[in-house]
């Protein structure tokens, strides 16, 4: 069985996978699955306060599962235009379709469209986003993006499948930028390199 078909088998059976992005390797589940997101907690000693990402393989994906005021609509288009595929997360309002358990905001929802064809291709053959967070233990910083080697490194057994890499390497130097639009103003949250004019 190829990497993505029987990655994309240990989803639909429950599992936990570490799979490559756009930046750091992560740990992902299914999102409608709290017993397999609650694990991605237990693995990594996360604080349930913080919410897991939403991953999607395609930009046009995004408004299944969150929606922006129209007021803010122009703006949000245009910067997915520009930036999207890539390593920019949005935290929009969360849409009725959402996942909805204790692993994610009630209200809110962190949303993201990498480039990484690996992952893309898992999603497409999931059928459905990933919940995914980085995969590195909560509290632990490391002075270099999580790759396939460091991962494997730290979380040896902890996962059911880490998904190769397939010869991609990241673009980037740093984690994503998290930009928030839900207070009407856009705020970034977390610098990485995509700069927002």
């Amino acid at each position: 069985m190829q990497p993505i078909e029987h990655a994309a088998a240990i989803l639909e059976d429950g599992g936990v996978l570490m799979v490559p992005t756009d930046t750091n390797y992560a740990f992902a589940a299914d999102p409608w699955n709290v017993e397999a997101c609650a694990r991605l907690y237990e693995i990594k000693k996360r604080d349930v306060k913080k919410p897991l990402t939403l991953f999607v393989s395609r930009p046009e994906d995004v408004w299944l599962y969150a929606q922006v005021p129209l007021d803010q609509a122009e703006a949000v288009n245009l910067l997915m235009a520009r930036h999207w595929p890539g390593p920019l997360n949005f935290v929009l309002r969360k849409s009725a379709d959402a996942p909805n358990h204790p692993y994610l905001k009630e209200d809110s929802i962190s949303v993201v469209c990498n480039r990484n064809p690996v992952l893309n291709a898992l999603i497409d053959r999931f059928g459905r986003p990933l919940a995914m967070t980085s995969a590195n233990m909560s509290g632990v910083e490391h002075d270099c993006l999580i790759d396939y080697e460091l991962a494997s490194r730290t979380f040896p057994d902890a996962v059911d499948y880490i998904v190769p890499p397939g010869g991609v390497k990241p673009q980037t130097t740093r984690s994503s930028t998290i930009v928030s639009l839900l207070d009407g103003t856009m705020k970034v949250l977390r610098q990485g390199d995509v700069v927002l004019a």
